[in-house]
């Protein structure tokens, strides 16, 4: 019986021994992500494995085959899909023992449809890059570039360039877009349409003497804008959605010349606390609703919602433009 005990006690021991111990080598454990993973030829995609690991923690090599023939190494690696397609990449995690996993991504890379321009549109929020496929239906991109407009600076019909109704149709699409982003939360919506047109369109002046308002379409296709143009656009984009807002011609510099245009946007009263800002707020009671002030041309950093680097008082709106007109 004593020589059973002990006997037994070897045998527990060893079998603990191996479940403590483990003497197998276990395959690498792969997390594979892919940013986008659908698109438009031209697509650029970045692939990450940054989220896997070794059983035993010990480093691995990472092998990368994108499915059109190309491959990389490497935690993370960077590809561009030239032509349309479905395709398979692979990502194979190898360890010091030779031990490997594979893990695989569907890519979906699109044609153009006929009669569209493709705008890849970036912009940054909250620290989160931003990347859009836009497309533009050409013809009609095309119609409100020829469109004359009066070159010098005494006509200032800015609210016509938001009400014309030839492009509603695409901008509600291309405002539902930005509203399906955001998970269909308006605030957010308002946040989003902001940083959106602050950092896709990049700023560019007329010339001196000169007046040329853009169409929503057009700076978008552009991607060039000065303070109207944007506003113009930000503003198209919150009427596309219902939401209240408003164009204003202000004078910036305190000389009662007016010399600049931004936005209004109709906000919760109780959401005006929220609004971060290192310069002044200002927001106006107009229609019985709160109004937020939203500067959309910048030429470097960005101005949250309400954010003020102009200081302005009611005193300083020359004209307004309302949406929907009262």
């Amino acid at each position: 019986m004593r020589r059973c005990m002990i006997g037994c006690v070897f045998l527990l021991t060893l079998a603990l021994s191996g479940c403590l111990f483990p003497s197998s080598n276990r395959p690498p454990v792969l997390d594979v992500t892919a940013l986008p993973r659908e698109g438009y030829a031209p697509l650029e995609v970045d692939f990450s494995a940054s989220g896997s690991f070794d059983p035993e923690g010990r480093p691995l090599t990472y092998r990368w085959e994108f499915g059109d023939g190309e491959s990389a190494v490497g935690l993370s690696a960077t590809h561009a899909y030239s032509s349309a397609g479905i395709f398979t990449a692979t990502l194979t995690g190898i360890d010091p023992d030779g031990a490997e996993t594979k893990e695989t991504v569907s890519i979906d890379v699109r044609e153009v449809p006929s009669g569209h321009l493709l705008r890849r549109l970036e912009w940054v929020r909250e620290e989160s890059r931003r990347v859009w496929d836009l497309l533009i239906p050409y013809e009609l991109y095309q119609t409100y570039k020829g469109r004359v407009r009066n070159p010098f600076i005494d006509n200032y019909l800015y609210g016509d360039y938001v009400t014309d109704p030839l492009d509603d149709p695409t901008l509600e699409d291309y405002a539902d877009a930005l509203w399906n982003r955001v998970g269909g939360h308006e605030m957010e919506f308002i946040h989003e349409a902001l940083a959106f047109v602050q950092g896709a369109i990049a700023y560019r002046a007329d010339p001196p003497g000169t007046e040329h308002p853009l169409y929503p379409l057009e700076t978008l296709t552009d991607g060039l804008g000065d303070c109207e143009d944007t506003a113009i656009l930000f503003v198209s984009l919150l009427r596309a959605k219902d939401i209240p807002s408003k164009l204003a011609f202000v004078d910036t510099g305190g000389d009662g010349t007016p010399d600049h245009v931004l936005a209004f946007v109709a906000i919760p009263a109780s959401a005006l606390s929220q609004l971060a800002c290192s310069v002044d707020v200002t927001a106006f009671e107009w229609d019985d609703q709160t109004y937020a002030l939203a500067e959309t041309a910048v030429d470097q950093g960005v101005y949250g919602l309400g954010c003020d680097p102009w200081g302005l008082d009611e005193g300083d709106i020359a004209e307004l433009w309302s949406f929907p007109e009262f």
